[in-house]
């Protein structure tokens, strides 16, 4: 159970949620608007404490942030304007006690990764949205977290930008296996990145189902169409938009 305090008093924000995320699996939280996801998504990442049950992760419960959760959000200013793509990356290695000609080979490497060396020397004002996302990735993935916590990173990008880095995030997953919670307002998207959808109700929310798609690749095929009919049918049941998560 998650919440804030408004004016001495609790609010309820995520009521009854309950699931396992396996190592190297692809979790999306799928919901309404304001049913809590983000709010779940920053409990995972020590941000906020449950104030009921709790969250952990290899047996070790989570009271606070560390560098085996690395998170990236939706805003394109989550980077330092100050520092190079390099150094933005190479920095959050730095924090965490490398050396600085490893964190800066590391940072080399999933920079290369990302798709960006051609941009390694540039400053976050000369990068466009999709390159500054990458960027954040990098720097995430640099961490070699055990987790990759994602609050719709893709939500602001135009729609050819966010389908590249689907795929590109999918393509990068499979060659590092890191595990991935995703949160997004997206069916379309949930199904082209998640393994299993974790669908959550309107707040305090609870967890409705859990659609396992892993074996859902191709959205041409029945089998994509009749799960996201299945998560339509879902969210229409919560009175979201569906036409709007679907097509958005």
């Amino acid at each position: 159970q998650i919440g804030y305090v408004v004016d001495g008093r609790l609010s309820v924000a995520v009521e009854e949620v309950s699931f396992e995320v396996r190592r190297g699996e692809k979790i999306i939280l799928l919901g309404p608007s304001g049913c809590g996801k983000s709010t779940l998504l920053k409990a995972v990442a020590g941000f906020i404490e449950p104030v009921g049950g709790h969250i952990s992760v290899e047996g070790h419960e989570l009271v606070k942030p560390g560098p085996d959760r690395a998170v990236v959000f939706q805003e394109f200013d989550q980077l330092f304007p100050w520092r190079t793509v390099s150094d933005n990356v190479a920095y959050a290695l730095r924090v965490t006690g490398k050396e600085k000609a490893a964190a800066e080979s590391t940072a080399a490497r999933f920079i290369e990764m990302t798709g960006l060396s051609h941009a390694a020397g540039r400053y976050p004002h000369q990068l466009s949205g999709g390159m500054k996302q990458r960027v954040a990735i990098a720097r995430a993935l640099a961490l070699e977290p055990l987790m990759l916590l994602m609050d719709e990173p893709f939500g602001s990008l135009d729609a050819q930008t966010r389908s590249r880095l689907q795929k590109e995030l999918n393509e990068i997953a499979a060659r590092t296996g890191v595990t991935i919670l995703f949160v997004t307002h997206s069916i379309q998207e949930a199904l082209l990145i998640g393994h299993r959808i974790v669908v959550l109700g309107h707040s305090p929310s609870k967890v409705e189902e859990i659609v396992d798609v892993s074996d859902i690749e191709d959205p041409d095929t029945e089998e994509f169409i009749e799960a996201r009919r299945h998560l339509r049918e879902l969210l229409a049941d919560e009175g979201e938009d569906v036409d709007h998560a679907v097509f958005e």
